[in-house]
């Protein structure tokens, strides 16, 4: 009998946990012919999630809680989950029942067809605000065109996939993590379904504007070599220009007898310049920062304890 796993990430999410365990209990009664087991992973939530969740899986063995140590943010603590899972087709999404679990139909049916990878493509999203759909449109047409990775349009961490994608992922071992394009990056058989996004069960979301200009720079570094050709590209026109004003200032000099007046603009192009070398410098120092952590080989995370986990970690 096949195994399916729900996988979920928790940080401070009190409020939702114990909906969202009777949703996915209630999805797995319409399938007899699977066994499921649910994961949780606990980002280091300082709320009442660890002992709500605690209390959960005293009666219920499905449910497998990962307590991580401390917050290591949202990719990580489901690249956590990931991990721990042992399904043969496995369905990552929020806790906060935006991504409804009762998907697992139209999942099921894709895999069926031969899918190995199934992305969850929202056609709504309720209670999101104007500039996070804006923003987030923005993001994927950027991402589009300075890397090679084809993303699914209004795509998230709500997907369905098979036993080996599961083991691929799970050796990836890079810090800094953008699921959603590992999952392109992969290959395998993919394809795409709709879905209505709900609004929150409850609380706040914990994806804030800093939050998502860091996934949106994690992004941008792993996947894209634009940042380096915009340094060559920006660095070969400022020399160019040099080069211009130079011989602008050699005519005037010797040809017309004059000399070119304004200090104000070489201080200002010198401010300018300036800034910009320190802007490609921060650049490399974030690549050359990224190479340094991934060098010293610490695991991504760390876990405090476990419920209901039969595995090694």
């Amino acid at each position: 009998m096949q195994k399916i796993s729900f996988i979920a990430p928790c940080y401070n999410e009190e409020e939702n946990i114990s909906e969202f365990y009777k949703r996915v209990k209630s999805v797995a009664r319409e399938f007899d012919d699977f066994e499921f087991e649910f994961v949780i992973v606990n980002d280091g939530s300082h709320d009442e999630s660890e002992t709500i969740l605690d209390k959960l899986a005293d009666i219920e063995p499905r449910l497998v809680v990962i307590h991580l140590a401390q917050n290591m943010g949202h990719q990580t603590a489901l690249f956590a989950g990931i991990e721990a899972a042992d399904g043969d087709i496995n369905i990552t999404l929020d806790i906060d029942l935006q991504d409804p679990p009762e998907m697992l139909a139209k999942f099921l049916e894709k895999i069926e067809q031969g899918y190995e990878i199934v992305h969850a493509q929202r056609s709504v999203r309720n209670g999101e605000t104007v500039f996070k759909i804006l923003t987030a449109k923005f993001f994927y047409k950027f991402i589009k065109l300075v890397s090679k990775l084809d993303l699914i349009d209004n795509s998230g961490d709500f997907r369905a996939f098979t036993k080996p994608v599961r083991i691929i992922i799970s050796q990836f071992r890079e810090k800094h993590k953008f699921l959603r394009g590992l999952f392109v990056l992969v290959g395998f058989a993919q394809t795409s379904i709709k879905y209505e996004r709900h609004e929150r069960l409850a609380g706040e979301t914990k994806y804030t504007l800093a939050k998502m200009i860091r996934l949106a720079v994690d992004a941008t570094l792993n996947f894209s070599h634009f940042p380096i050709h915009l340094m060559f590209v920006v660095s070969s026109l400022m020399w160019s220009l040099s080069l211009l004003y130079l011989f602008a200032a050699v005519l005037a000099k010797f040809v017309f007898g004059t000399a070119i007046q304004g200090w104000t603009s070489i201080v200002f192009l010198q401010v300018f310049f300036a800034g910009v070398l320190l802007f490609f410098i921060a650049l490399l120092g974030a690549y050359i920062g990224r190479i340094y952590e991934q060098g010293q080989d610490r695991p991504l995370y760390w876990i405090r304890k476990v419920r209901n986990y039969k595995g090694d970690k």
